[in-house]
């Protein structure tokens, strides 16, 4: 059970399914009749289908809106179901048709667009979703439109509130939206966007010392500094085209770095 410690209990919600069907199930003779025929018939498997869609708001995080899934159970020829069912469809039986096996009622909702069931909880993986019963209401229209049906699902053997289906479901957390553009490729994208926001911090900072390194290591400046200190002494004094060969000579050795290195070389 150590699935359940990676949950709190904000993240673990209960949804009350209403078990009646919200639409009247409309078929036409010929179809009813064929679907008639194919339960009672020995040929092929038939298969009922449970769907579930669980939505997610993402104004509170996460980048899939719809998570989907199913379950299938398939009825074979001469099937209890498949005779039941057609019993019903024939107006010969009022009973509900037990179906077993076929609601899972723990769901986890990821991040992605799979909400499956929680083998973890189930014995028998799924031998232990919980058994319902199908039964094929009726009523009269009061427009005298006729016969009006349609489909109830219960849990089997529920002592109380049986016309809902309890499914409980255990949301993942999901990263705020602010964050969600790291979120959607997962922890390798999360590494990859560090990574690279590393190395560019780093390349920018060691990316222009090669061309510093002949401006701030120079190893003797002596001969420099007394260039400089005569372009200045040569200012005071008035002498512009002394100074203006001078100054042509520091922006030569500047522009030279090879010039630049026999200047500043250290004295032996």
């Amino acid at each position: 059970m150590q699935f359940i410690t990676l949950y709190s209990s904000e993240d673990v919600v209960t949804a009350r399914i209403e078990g009646s069907s919200g639409s009247v199930w409309r078929i036409s003779p010929p179809s009813r009749r064929k679907v008639i025929n194919q339960l009672l018939s020995n040929h092929g498997d038939m298969t009922l289908r449970l769907h579930w869609n669980l939505q997610r708001d993402l104004g509170k995080g996460g980048t899939v809106e719809h998570t989907l899934e199913k379950h299938s159970v398939d009825l074979e020829p001469g099937s209890p179901v498949r005779a039941g069912l057609a019993a019903l469809l024939l107006g010969n039986r009022t009973q509900p048709v037990l179906v077993p096996h076929m609601f899972p009622n723990f769901i986890r909702a990821p991040i992605g667009p799979e909400a499956k069931p929680i083998s973890q909880l189930y014995d028998g993986d799924e031998e232990g979703y919980q058994n319902v019963t199908l039964s094929l209401k009726q009523d009269r229209s009061l427009d005298g439109s006729g016969v009006q049906e349609w489909w109830d699902v219960a849990v089997a053997g529920c002592s109380r509130d049986c016309g809902v289906l309890p499914m409980v479901i255990f949301n993942d957390k999901v990263s705020p939206p602010s964050l969600g553009f790291l979120a959607g490729y997962g922890i390798m994208g999360l590494y990859v966007s560090v990574v690279l926001v590393i190395g560019k911090f780093v390349r920018g900072f060691f990316s222009e010392v090669s061309h510093s390194i002949m401006f701030e290591e120079l190893p003797c400046v002596d001969r420099i500094l007394k260039l400089c200190t005569d372009i200045f002494l040569v200012r005071e004094t008035g002498e512009l085209e002394l100074e203006e060969d001078l100054f042509s000579k520091l922006v030569f050795l500047y522009r030279s770095p090879e010039t630049m290195i026999k200047w500043t070389r250290g004295k032996d």
